[in-house]
């Protein structure tokens, strides 16, 4: 006869994640998120998504951006977009728009793709907080993606670099665009 081990179904994990979430038992989802392999479960993306997702509701932004790295460094999983916009939006309603910038940064170096949402939404945030030279590097990144910005968005870019006396980078951004025909 042959024996049968243990071995938790991953859906019944992410229920768990899910469920604990929900009732703002975070310290407790990131427990069971760390101890899921020894239940005979490997944390998926989908996993690390509902933790993040739960604490980015709750601007726990620091919390979220570990769980991200753990998630895309130690474990090589890509995050799906849904919980990278989630991300970014919370730390630019927390006006960290530079946490929101490095994020982008470390994806990118990590081969995850970021999406044209996530970009706008961190260009924008760097526009709400007057970061114009932070912006024109975001867009820079951006289009070299082949994503472009709203015509809006380039235009405030252009105008907040030219109201710092930014000249040369509002040239450089500028001239990006009209390489781009945009």
């Amino acid at each position: 006869m042959q024996s049968i081990g243990y071995h938790t179904d991953c859906g019944t994990c992410n229920y768990i994640l899910s469920s604990l979430c929900a009732v703002d038992q975070l310290v407790e989802a990131v427990n069971v998120l760390k101890g899921m392999g020894g239940a005979g479960c490997i944390p998926d993306s989908n996993s690390y998504g509902i933790v993040i997702g739960a604490m980015c509701k709750v601007r726990r932004t620091s919390d979220a951006q570990d769980l991200m790295k753990q998630m895309v460094e130690k474990y090589g999983l890509t995050p799906d977009h849904g919980t990278v916009v989630k991300l970014l939006a919370a730390l630019r309603t927390n006006k960290e728009i530079w946490k929101a910038v490095e994020m982008i940064e470390f994806l990118e170096k990590e081969g995850n793709s970021v999406g044209f949402e996530s970009y706008e939404l961190v260009v924008e945030g760097c526009l709400a907080r007057r970061e114009y030279v932070l912006a024109g590097k975001v867009v820079m990144g951006m289009t070299e993606r082949g994503f472009i910005p709203y015509i809006k968005v380039r235009l405030k870019i252009i105008e907040g670099l030219a109201s710092i006396d930014e000249w040369k980078i509002a040239c450089a951004v500028r001239e990006r665009f009209a390489k781009l025909k945009s």
